[in-house]
């Protein structure tokens, strides 16, 4: 799978991934109650790393003794957790539930790693397919065009008969190409090299960070993390709306944190958490309803896990179809072309044949 093959090279190069990182959250959460163990723990583990992983954890050993919290040091360094693991992490401050939260986080970034995400390895997989394809397709069209075609047009003013259209189209085409290839290389690299690019630095984005680029622009994916963290508070016994504002404290700012600032603001004007959420365009109504039934029936912990699963589990399967539907587009414009190009090569042969007969 691509996404393994991604964090085998963050690992190699130490990198932030998701083996290092829940190593690291098993020892804050094993630390958290002796700051001197917490400290050397933190020295060893750095110790046992070489840069520039060692160097960020000493980096954040150092932030700790200087009387930052976890949070506040987390924010500093971006990048050395995922961020809803960091945001989970403030949540869990401010409910005093942070030795559960790190156990949590650290659970579920060793056993459902982001790295093995169906839709991204599919994602990365097709992509360095076609790549690898047109590299090769390129590589061996370019050979039939230099050495092949001119001997097979030889043959045929040899012997005096004209080649089919569809050859002449074909070498009309490569005549083209060759002459003005600098023309195309711009709508090359913008159509080939940059998307290729783009899905690296998602998908670097999704083993290291937890999330998909830009998207602290779309108020709807945050919208799995926002509900588990709610139960976080819900377990803690403190408000929906404490919990929006620690959740609003190291949410990456954007639309998204936006969106849910103006929900916080309308609960505090004594609006309805679901709607105000619904109205903002994190839930659908039937989420909404059915968050206020499981509030109604005092079972709002698991109304909101049972949610956050669902919406992500539902995410998955919807971007995985799109994959699905995709590669067999891909497979057909390909197959046109390697179609059309085995035509244009082997007519000339029947024709010659033909005519000699």
């Amino acid at each position: 799978m691509t996404g393994g093959y991604l964090q085998g090279v963050l690992y190699l190069m130490n990198r932030p991934e998701p083996i290092r990182q829940s190593g690291l959250l098993m020892v804050l959460a094993t630390g958290l109650d002796d700051a001197t163990s917490l400290i050397h723990n933190l020295q060893a583990l750095a110790m046992e790393s070489r840069a520039p992983w060692s160097n960020r954890i000493l980096q954040l050993r150092l932030l700790l003794e200087q009387g930052r919290t976890l949070s506040e040091a987390l924010s500093t360094m971006d990048g050395l957790l995922p961020d809803p693991t960091v945001v989970a992490i403030r949540v869990g401050e401010e409910t005093g539930t942070l030795k559960q939260v790190l156990a949590e986080e650290a659970h579920r970034l060793m056993n459902s790693p982001a790295n093995t995400s169906p839709v991204h390895s599919s994602l990365s997989a097709t992509a360095a397919w076609v790549l690898g394809i047109c590299i090769i397709a390129s590589a061996i069209l370019s050979y039939l065009m230099i050495k092949i075609v001119p001997k097979l047009e030889r043959i045929f003013d040899d012997f005096g008969i004209e080649l089919p259209a569809e050859t002449m189209n074909l070498i009309g085409m490569s005549d083209y190409l060759e002459t003005y290839w600098f023309l195309l290389m711009l709508p090359l690299v913008t159509f080939l090299a940059l998307p290729v690019w783009q899905l690296w630095k998602t998908n670097t984005a999704w083993v290291s960070r937890g999330r998909v680029l830009y998207s602290e622009h779309f108020p709807r994916y945050w919208t799995p993390l926002i509900l588990r963290m709610l139960s976080i508070s819900v377990t803690a016994g403190t408000t929906l709306n404490d919990g929006i504002h620690a959740i609003l404290k190291e949410l990456t700012p954007g639309r998204a944190a936006e969106k849910l600032s103006a929900v916080r603001l309308r609960m505090s004007a004594g609006y309805d958490c679901w709607d105000s959420m619904q109205n903002n365009g994190f839930l659908k109504p039937r989420e909404a309803a059915f968050l206020a039934s499981a509030a109604k029936s005092k079972h709002l912990e698991w109304g909101l896990q049972h949610l956050a699963r669902s919406l992500e589990r539902r995410r998955g399967t919807w971007l995985q179809r799109i994959v699905g539907l995709v590669q067999p587009g891909i497979v057909l414009a390909i197959g046109l072309v390697v179609g059309y190009v085995v035509v244009a090569l082997f007519v000339p042969l029947i024709k010659l044949i033909n005519d000699l007969s």
